[in-house]
Parts: structure tokens; C-alpha cells; sequence
């Protein structure tokens, strides 16, 4: 289910204008998804095809439109955090607290279902826009 939200993500966000041909999507540290990430592996969004990248060096995560902060790798989260200040790069994680510590997207299991914070501020910092299609269904927005 995460990663339908993860397309989802990505398919309601948009971008200041770059002129990308792909749009990297990067795992960051331990990869939870395994093979479910082919599902949205080469898929198109704006003309854009996602390509999935793994990453462990947390200098190479500038080269990725959106971001996949996995649990393993939240001990880093305040230096990623400073790394991608006003990029316009797409943060998202699982990890609670998250949200409000500057992820952008946070995702949640409430009751067997998938929901999920948004940090509208923190996007807009980075110059990236929510869809208000996508925002009506989280769960909590920081402003």
C-alpha cells in the first residue's frame, strides 16, 4: 500500500519548473519495499518516467526529486534535512514525529490503513507544491 501512496505522492506534487526527464525516486539506507517498487518503476508522471534509485550516501540524495527516508536511516534525519534546505526535492518517511521535524510527507498506519501527515510549509520552503486534491486526505497538515 505505501507505495501506491508513494506514486500518489509524486503524481499530486509539483515540481518549479525543471526541465528532468526522469524523476528520481530515492530509497534512503535500507530499502522496506523490496520487489513492490517495480509496480511504479518506470511509470510516467508529467511525462516524467519515476526511476527508482537506491542510495546510502547521503550526498547523492541532491540528485533526487523525491525521497524515501527509510527507518534505518531517521538517525540522519536532521542532517538530511539540512542537506535538502529549500531544494526542491519531495521528503517522505514512516516514522512518527517526522512531519513536524521538516519531512514533508509522512506516512502512518492507523487502524489497518494508511494515512499521512503533510508539512505544507516545509514544501513551500522548498518551492514544491501540494496538490489540494492530495492534502484533503491527510491526516494532520502543518502550516
Amino acid at each position: 500500500m505505501k507505495v501506491a501512496f508513494l506514486y500518489n505522492f509524486a503524481a499530486y506534487t509539483e515540481w518549479p519548473d525543471q526541465h528532468i526527464q526522469n524523476l528520481n525516486l530515492c530509497i534512503y539506507d535500507e530499502d522496506p519495499f523490496g520487489e513492490h517498487l517495480q509496480h511504479i518503476q518506470q511509470k510516467k508522471i508529467n511525462n516524467d518516467e519515476i526511476v527508482i534509485r537506491h542510495v546510502k550516501n547521503i550526498g547523492d540524495l541532491t540528485n533526487c526529486q523525491m525521497i524515501f527516508i527509510t527507518r534505518s536511516a531517521i538517525g540522519d534525519l536532521d542532517h538530511v534535512i539540512n542537506l535538502l534546505n529549500e531544494k526542491p526535492i519531495l521528503t517522505v518517511a514512516d516514522t512518527p514525529g517526522t512531519a513536524s521535524r521538516g519531512i514533508v510527507l509522512n506516512m502512518t498506519v492507523k487502524e489497518g490503513k494508511v494515512t499521512f501527515e503533510a508539512n505544507i510549509a516545509k514544501a513551500k520552503k522548498s518551492g514544491l507544491k501540494l496538490s489540494s486534491q492530495l492534502l484533503r486526505f491527510a491526516s494532520e497538515i502543518y502550516q
